[in-house]
């Protein structure tokens, strides 16, 4: 669960990433960007606010409550995170409300998988931050982040598989473009893993080509299964040049196949929630219950009719 993982990644740690989970009820929601860099344009794409700006054709899962960027951060001359403020145009502004060193994460390097082995000075450090966003189209608003200075795949095996952490949304956007280079992987290997933690919604820049560090990570760690099972369904694409200028940027629904006796269907991950929503608000397919939105309805109606097409008896 999420909540296991930033326990482990705070340690014994009295501070404020502890009282963030003392505070939070339940397990929190999780984005995870991999090969993040200097990049928080996911903390404006995945607000609320956003969403409302540019809908998706489909109704969205709820936003992160909580960030966890991921990247072994080979620069040693980087000054990244040592000035209050970390970002700053003339339509956004991001700076640290609070900065907080987490006990390091001693997770190895592959050479196989990164271009600079020896890492850096930052290399296998990690740090809790709250950060503010000032936004003259979203407004002002804040969110946890917690960055670990390490490699993905490693991180993945060894931290995210052991705690069992559920990921609500992964992006997946110039995976391995940093250092003026296209690195050893485009980050395809994640496409094998959105099932395994339970991911909700992908949001990549469609970079698949398998490069030796996928290879590698594919055949070497056990934890990555051998096949991508899930399908992807598009509900929201923006062009590049509003995020990374690495092909146009897509958000979509991770849906695999689970077979529910309880509605004897093979119904889609994605569409257990709505179904449910619906059986418990409706008596009937025909029902129309005045205590869901419009929207909704047409919205839960067209996944239920998707559904209904792969309805199939348990015996």
């Amino acid at each position: 669960m999420g909540r296991n993982l930033l326990l482990n990644l705070n340690g014994n740690k009295t501070g404020e990433l502890k009282k963030f989970l003392d505070n939070f009820n339940g397990e929190p929601r999780i984005a995870w960007y991999p090969s993040a860099g200097t990049d928080f344009r996911a903390l404006l794409y995945l607000h609320p606010s956003f969403s409302k700006l540019i809908p998706a054709s489909e109704l969205e899962t709820r936003s992160p409550d909580l960030f966890l960027f991921t990247d072994y951060y080979p620069w040693q001359s980087s000054t990244f995170l040592d000035s209050k403020t970390i970002y700053s145009d003339n339509k956004t502004k991001i700076t640290i409300e609070h900065i907080e060193e987490l006990p390091r994460l001693n997770l190895p390097l592959q050479k196989e998988l990164v271009d600079f082995p020896e890492g850096s000075s930052a290399t296998n450090k990690a740090v809790f931050l709250k950060l503010n966003i000032e936004s003259n189209i979203l407004g002002n608003f804040s969110f946890p982040v917690v960055y670990a200075f390490a490699e993905n795949v490693a991180f993945y095996c060894e931290k995210l598989i052991p705690n069992e952490a559920k990921i609500s949304h992964i992006m997946h956007v110039r995976y391995g473009g940093g250092c003026g280079g296209g690195g050893k992987a485009t980050g395809v290997w994640l496409l094998n893993v959105l099932k395994k933690l339970n991911c909700e919604v992908f949001i990549t820049d469609g970079h698949y080509a398998w490069q030796t560090g996928d290879k590698f990570a594919l055949e070497f760690y056990p934890a990555i299964p051998k096949k991508n099972d899930v399908q992807l369904v598009p509900i929201r694409v923006i062009s590049g040049h509003k995020w990374s200028d690495h092909g146009d940027v897509s958000w979509n629904f991770v849906s695999w196949y689970v077979i529910d006796k309880k509605y004897d269907f093979v119904l889609f991950s994605d569409t257990i929630k709505l179904y449910e929503d619906y059986v418990k608000e409706n008596n009937s397919e025909n029902k129309i219950n005045a205590n869901i939105t419009k929207a909704k309805q047409k919205s839960i109606l067209k996944r239920v009719k998707e559904l209904s097409r792969g309805k199939i008896k348990i015996e």
